[in-house]
């Protein structure tokens, strides 16, 4: 098996009592990418990485490893066959047994003291060499997690598959621990899958990202695209608050060149820039500061909008200030488009 080969989805689709949960999708995984699935709760997403992973069956279109064929309607081939990596948000370690004992799990059919040195070395890899003989009652979520993605890696496998991986660490551990995993993850270049609610960690994490809803797919592409070029609305707030406004309601000097008559603007809360010689004045109807920056509310004639500001520009509350938009975090869209 080449395990550098793209894992991917071909008009795939799942049924349950009638109701597509996966309609249609389609989704590459190239080796030495990580993707990012975003969606809401009961966008499909999970349901999606289950098919992948040949924890439940397609009911139209395949699921393939470079050619190999892995699942197609009436054939799934067994998980344990497609020498794919899970990782999930529970971490399902065997609680009887050590760090160390866990990855081997994942080597056993290699002698037994060349699984040890691979553990080993995964245990080093991920900052828990002195770890080696502790149980999972007595890791942190942080250290069980680092256990997973290493039980998981180790093996070499073609690809890996997480569903939210990250999301039950406390917020001090998240962002260590993730990107130490994902860097691991990168250095084997296999195709990688990220499962996850969070727009802040697919921006933070995925080179690609799949917006997710309603069991199909909206937009896929490079993540800086995805952020800066949203094919709707709802795509454009898929990676974040977004202020959405008609048109209409926007006064003029706000956005150059104005947007036609009848459309929807859209613009992130970053994309609203201080400018003292704007000809359009907002004032602050409150000012809060939310870590590096500020979260401003604005009222700008007869639109309210939120801002978000670096906290050393950011005005007190009652203060009247210039506003204009960043045209690329200001996006137009036809009236009625999602």
């Amino acid at each position: 098996m080449n395990d550098k080969a793209s894992l991917s989805a071909h008009n795939v689709s799942r049924v349950y009592d009638g109701t597509a949960v996966v309609s249609g999708v389609s989704l590459d995984l190239p080796p030495g990418v990580i993707t990012a699935l975003l969606g809401g709760s009961g966008a499909g997403k999970s349901t999606l990485l289950r098919l992948m992973a040949g924890l439940e069956p397609v009911d139209s279109g395949e699921i393939r490893l470079g050619d190999r064929v892995l699942s197609s309607p009436g054939h799934t081939l067994a998980p344990e066959k497609r020498h794919i990596g899970l990782i999930f948000q529970d971490f399902a370690l065997f609680p009887h047994l050590t760090a160390l004992q866990n990855i081997g799990f994942g080597l056993a059919d290699m002698p037994r003291e060349e699984a040890r040195a691979i553990g080993t070395q995964w245990l080093s890899r991920l900052g828990l060499g002195a770890r080696s003989g502790a149980y999972p009652h007595e890791l942190s979520g942080g250290e069980q997690q680092r256990v997973a993605i290493a039980r998981a890696l180790a093996p070499k496998p073609a690809a890996i598959l997480m569903d939210e991986p990250f999301s039950g660490l406390d917020p001090s551990l998240r962002g260590s621990v993730r990107e130490e995993a994902l860097a691991a993850i990168r250095d084997a270049g296999i195709p990688a899958l990220l499962v996850t609610h969070d727009p802040a960690e697919a921006l933070d994490s995925a080179d690609h990202i799949a917006i997710m809803r309603s069991g199909h797919i909206l937009q896929q592409g490079p993540a800086r695209d995805i952020y800066l070029k949203p094919q709707g609305a709802d795509i454009a707030a898929a990676l974040g608050a977004v202020n959405i406004m008609a048109a209409a309601d926007m006064p003029p000097g706000l956005l150059t060149p104005a947007p036609p008559a009848g459309s929807t603007l859209v613009v992130r809360p970053e994309g609203i820039l201080l400018d003292a010689s704007a000809p359009v004045k907002a004032r602050v109807v409150s000012s809060r500061l939310t870590g590096p920056m500020s979260r401003l509310v604005l009222d700008a004639g007869p639109m309210r909008m939120v801002a978000l500001v670096p906290r050393f520009d950011a005005p007190a509350a009652g203060a009247e200030i210039g506003i204009r938009f960043d045209p690329a975090l200001a996006f137009i869209f036809a009236s009625g488009a999602s």
